[in-house]
């Protein structure tokens, strides 16, 4: 969803603004702190920029208002962690932006719901898997992987739904009866390039995905 391209009258615009400032220098100190930490995180970072780019041009139009397409914002903060998805977001959607055109005052509404959202709710899902689940490889790859990518496209395109039909003067039964469900049933596939592709860096490469370590090969020990 192309949420910069839309129509925001200039309160949304100015409160997203006023949302996302503080919201984007939380996240580049915390980066800035983790970075010796999950160095191998920080050097993905340009490659993962790149293919969220190609992933985001990749995209079909219904009529003149809706345009969706693949996100892969659940599976940057799962392979270099909530404050640098956020950073390397950000790029993504200025570099996006003039791509298209489309006005620069959009870009932090845009960042928000597509960024921010998606990297805050797959994390969420994480640390809720981490907390009540046993840490095993396939919950890993399936309840944090697979579960949480598509929980992050579902609110993401819930989110962009609902601006779609407030801002946009889409009829509500369009926006939800027709839209939504195509933007569901993508993020099926979401799930599924996400799964796919945390499993092969887990298998090659699992220093790259700083959301993953030793403990999730067995199963976390109960106390007596």
């Amino acid at each position: 969803m192309d949420v910069a391209a839309l129509p925001a009258p200039v309160v949304l615009t100015l409160a997203a603004w006023a949302v996302a400032l503080p919201l984007f220098a939380l996240a580049l100190r915390a980066a800035w702190r983790d970075a010796a930490a999950h160095r191998e995180a920080m050097l993905i970072v340009p490659a993962a920029v790149f293919v969220l780019c190609v992933l985001w041009s990749i995209r079909a139009n219904v009529g003149q208002a809706f345009a969706f397409h693949l996100l892969g914002s659940a599976g940057l903060a799962l392979a270099v962690g909530w404050p640098l998805a956020l950073v390397g977001g950000a790029v993504v959607v200025v570099l996006m932006t003039l791509i298209h055109g489309t006005p620069l005052a959009g870009a932090a509404l845009a960042w928000l719901v597509q960024i921010a959202l998606p990297a805050s709710v797959a994390t969420g899902v994480l640390v809720l898997v981490a907390r009540n689940l046993p840490r095993q490889l396939f919950v890993y790859l399936f309840a944090v992987g697979v579960f949480g990518a598509f929980a992050a496209f579902a609110a993401t395109a819930l989110a962009g739904i609902a601006l779609l039909a407030v801002v946009a003067d889409v009829p509500a039964t369009t926006a939800f009866e027709e839209y939504l469900p195509m933007l569901l049933i993508l993020g099926f596939g979401e799930a599924t390039l996400t799964g796919m592709l945390l499993t092969l860096a887990v298998a090659y490469r699992p220093h790259w995905v700083a959301t993953f370590d030793a403990s999730w090969l067995a199963e976390r020990e109960t106390p007596p």
